[in-house]
């Protein structure tokens, strides 16, 4: 009876037993002399075997082999009670596959010898998410580290709990100074502090109530005062936030240069003096300055962005300017950069300009400028027909002077045939009748009377007179007369008595003549002197 009931306690305890090994989510299994003497199908199922496959196989046949050893050390130490907690390692399934294991060794007596009774649970799912967590958490480590852009985390109290290389190279100081002890409002400037706690405070409460990308001026450890572009999010799931930082000084700066050079440029567009106007390559007018205003009389309201060049053209040009419109755009040494066309402003007038246009560098714009030339134009042809009116005149003038030169050669021809007829008459009826008294009896001074006469009468039709005269030597009429007696071989003393003077007076005449004709200090004969001007 009592053989009965132990070992009907026996076949219960073998029950329940094998209910809690086959009903165990853990993996359970005996070891003796190193090899499988029980397990559940749980165990089994863990490398892809059925438990008679594994059964009496050596327990270390589906370890990784990179894991034996310290798989051993392990489970020594747990057995020695120097480990409590489990151990893990991987497993080569029957299919190859590699799976991890966590498991806890315990020492028993099995059959009355020494055995090991294991308990595991496969965490290959655990494992993989691990590894596929860190991974991930490499991944964006590096990406935090390598974006090229500040950025740092910050918790619900503004702490600064990581931040990265760019970062400390913006702020100034190194990440032991930032991580887990310092607040973003350290490097926050005081006028900006108060409004990026707002944003902090709202953005934990509502992410959408804030802005995304802000500026803000950053002042670095070396007290540096920096503009920066922040871009900020909430970190879904958490109150943490995540800052990037963007450095926009130098793009300040810069843009600040080039409001100085528009307004230096826009300042020189407006005062330069000349109509000037940008267009677009569709032909848009999209800047006129105030002398353009004036030229077109439209508006810049009118003009900019709404109107074409082609408006204030004249019907006889557009085609024209439109062929160099689009050469220019092609090859700016196609198009002319200087030529006129006809302006019709808004009040329908006409004016005529030159224009000068270029291209706008590295753009399809071009600018140009026009001086209005109307004036110039209308003085031009004033110019022109009086240049018309002159050569008419000069024409005339030159007619007139054919004539006067006609009527001149006439006159010296009427003058020359006056001298021969007076020379004529002279020879004909005058000097016959001197040569008819010479022979005839004659006192001395009749006959000296009558020679003065027949030579001045000679002198009248000869060129020694016009000759003396013509020569300038302001004669006076005494030496002019002194003059001719000399000529006629006379003496200063038959000159003197018939001219009633004294020789002496006629010494100084003969002295002013000599010194008129230039021979006042040469020994040349005075009337071989006067007969060689014949």
């Amino acid at each position: 009876m009592i053989q009965e009931d132990r070992e009907k306690q026996e076949r219960e305890r073998d029950q329940i037993l094998k209910t809690l090994t086959e009903k165990s989510f853990a993996g359970i299994y005996l070891v003796q002399d190193g090899r499988f003497c029980f397990l559940n199908e749980k165990a089994a199922s863990y490398a892809g075997y059925d438990c008679d496959e594994l059964m009496g196989i050596k327990a270390d046949k589906v370890v990784h082999p990179e894991d034996w050893v310290r798989i051993r050390t392990d489970a020594r130490a747990m057995l020695r009670g120097e480990r409590s907690s489990p151990y893990v390692f991987r497993i080569i399934t029957k299919q190859g596959d590699i799976r991890w294991i966590m498991e806890t060794v315990t020492p028993i007596s099995f059959q009355g010898r020494p055995a090991l009774l294991g308990s595991s649970m496969d965490i290959t799912d655990r494992m993989e998410a691990e590894e596929n967590l860190r991974k991930s958490e490499i991944l964006y480590r590096t990406i935090f580290e390598t974006t090229g852009t500040a950025t740092i985390i910050v918790e619900e109290d503004t702490t600064v709990t990581l931040v990265n290389t760019e970062f400390e190279k913006l702020s100034g100081a190194p990440k032991e100074y930032w991580e887990g002890k310092r607040s973003w409002t350290e490097f926050v400037h005081e006028k900006d502090v108060d409004t990026m706690l707002d944003y902090h405070r709202l953005r934990r409460i509502d992410p959408d109530a804030v802005p995304r990308n802000y500026e803000f001026s950053l002042v670095d450890r070396q007290g540096n005062v920096r503009e920066v572009l922040i871009t900020i999010s909430m970190i879904p799931g958490t109150k943490r936030s995540v800052a990037s930082f963007a450095d926009i000084s130098a793009r300040r700066k810069a843009e600040e240069r080039l409001r100085e050079s528009e307004d230096r440029y826009r300042t020189i567009f407006e005062t330069t003096g000349t109509a000037t106007v940008i267009v677009e390559e569709d032909t848009t007018v999209t800047l006129v300055n105030t002398e353009f205003e004036k030229l077109s009389g439209g508006s810049k309201d009118y003009w900019e962005g709404k109107r074409s060049w082609t408006e204030f053209v004249c019907d006889r040009d557009k085609a024209r300017m439109l062929g160099y419109h689009r050469l220019r755009r092609i090859d700016p040494r196609r198009a002319p950069r200087n030529y006129e066309f006809g302006l019709v402003d808004r009040q329908g007038n006409v004016r005529d300009i030159i224009i000068t246009i270029s291209m706008i560098p590295g753009t399809t714009k071009s600018v140009a400028s026009f001086v209005d030339i109307t004036e110039r134009k209308k003085a031009e042809e004033i110019l022109r027909k009086r240049e018309r009116e002159l050569e008419e005149k000069t024409h005339e003038l030159e007619e007139v002077n054919a004539a006067l030169r006609v009527l001149l050669k006439r006159r010296e021809e009427d003058k020359v045939e006056l001298e021969e007829r007076l020379v004529s008459n002279v020879e004909k009826l005058v000097m016959p009748y001197v040569e008819k008294m010479k022979r005839g009896p004659l006192g001395k001074k009749e006959a000296t009377c009558l020679e003065i006469v027949e030579s001045n009468l000679r002198d009248v039709v000869s060129p020694f007179a016009h000759r003396i005269s013509s020569r300038e030597l302001n004669l006076t009429p005494a030496e002019f007369q002194v003059a001719g007696l000399v000529r006629e071989g006379k003496t200063t003393k038959e000159i003197a008595d018939f001219l009633h003077v004294s020789p002496a007076t006629i010494e100084i005449h003969r002295n002013h003549i000599r010194k008129k004709l230039g021979l006042n200090k040469k020994k040349a004969n005075l009337r071989v002197h006067l007969l060689a001007l014949r």
